[in-house]
């Protein structure tokens, strides 16, 4: 999953527009995480929703903040794979509040035995490869928010 952040004027709802996009911003993702404006969670992302939502399918309540962190946004239909997500600024700034205020520690209490058993292994080391995904989380949407960016999301696979 590859989110970047971007002012919502120059976003464009078209599909063509975002692969371009976003193909551009992954050339440059390591200097663009640096300045704050990317991140990426390579295969772990639907396990990250989990630990926000509690639930492998995400929030029953749609306008539940916990999952606009992952599979929130618009949907932007594409022919050769999942669809792009664009998250606006008023639910950035949501999902930045949610993640702010999200207790990772009571958030891996109520969800990490099912994301740690998925992995197997050492449930120390899930859990700080969690924590890692959390805090990036949680410092790239606030910097989106603070700035008044929308996120386009990639699911590249």
């Amino acid at each position: 999953m590859h989110l970047r952040a971007a002012p919502s004027a120059e976003i464009h709802p078209d599909s063509a527009w975002i692969e371009a996009f976003m193909l551009e911003a992954w050339g440059n993702h390591q200097e663009e995480c640096a300045a704050g404006i990317a991140d990426s969670i390579e295969k772990d992302f639907a396990e990250v929703n989990q630990l926000y939502t509690g639930t492998p399918d995400g929030p029953a309540d749609a306008g539940n903040p916990s999952g606009l962190p992952i599979f929130g946004g618009e949907l932007v239909p594409r022919e050769d794979g999942p669809p792009f997500l664009i998250l606006p600024t008023e639910q950035v700034g949501e999902a930045a509040g949610f993640l702010n205020v999200a207790s990772f520690g009571s958030l891996w209490q109520a969800s990490g035995a099912a994301i740690s058993a998925n992995w197997g292994g050492d449930p120390t080391f899930v859990r700080e490869i969690f924590l890692s995904h959390h805090e990036d989380l949680v410092a790239f949407y606030q910097a989106a928010a603070d700035v008044g960016q929308a996120v386009l999301k990639a699911f590249w696979y």
